[in-house]
């Protein structure tokens, strides 16, 4: 039995509040959900060890880019004060390497990583050429932060090309880690070009969290 998918309901609820919050700006109800979304995330991801064909190594990589992540839900509420976005990068690079981390750790690199990360950095050039003029005082840290995601992306994909981990787990890692990628890109144009509105970076978010402690539950039996 799938015990993991018993929070996912949950969650996508907590999410659907926490895109509500984010669009009213009620950091109150931000305070609340956030934590508790990944929370449930982590909850998800602890039950995939009752899986026949667990895999704890795998697990303690996720629940502890999760927990970091959870660190930062707790500090980093008003994403409109430039100290918390600070704090919210330096946190989230943390988490997100260590993801990148045990991925290759557990998978190791391949030679068609080269291609994925070529195709990796044309993506990071364009994305910073477009915000470049527009960061100010945030372009060294736009720099370092918008090279981690896409290698973390890069990471993710890599699960394909390895034995460790199954196409499934490599379709949710894949599909989380971009997820988070895509979300980040929609917040810094919207923050610091104010050329689109933030409509899907809550669901993105949240929703690449959940999908990536997703993954250890569909293990080999």
């Amino acid at each position: 039995m799938y015990y993991s998918l018993i929070p996912v309901p949950f969650a996508l609820a907590g999410i659907v509040v926490y895109w509500w919050a984010r669009q009213a700006n009620d950091l109150a109800t931000v305070a609340v959900v956030q934590p508790l979304i990944t929370i449930l995330c982590v909850i998800v991801a602890l039950l995939s060890l009752l899986r026949k064909g667990r895999d704890r190594a795998f697990t303690a990589v996720v629940c502890a880019g999760l927990l970091l992540a959870l660190l930062g839900d707790f500090l980093n509420l008003d994403m409109t004060d430039p100290n918390v976005v600070i704090r919210g990068l330096v946190i989230a690079i943390v988490a997100y390497m260590t993801y990148a981390v045990g991925f290759t750790v557990l998978n190791r690199f391949h030679r068609k990583d080269l291609f994925v990360g070529a195709g990796a950095l044309a993506v990071y050039a364009a994305v910073m050429g477009y915000l470049w003029p527009h960061l100010g005082a945030m372009r060294i840290p736009g720099m370092i932060y918008g090279l981690v995601l896409p290698f973390l992306v890069t990471r993710a994909i890599s699960t394909f090309f390895g034995d460790r981990f199954t196409t499934v787990q490599a379709v949710f890692l894949t599909a989380g880690t971009a997820m988070l990628y895509i979300g980040d890109v929609e917040f810094a144009i919207h923050t610091y070009t104010h050329g689109v509105p933030m409509l899907l970076g809550p669901f993105l978010y949240s929703g690449g969290q959940l999908m990536i402690s997703l993954a250890p539950t569909f293990t080999r039996e």
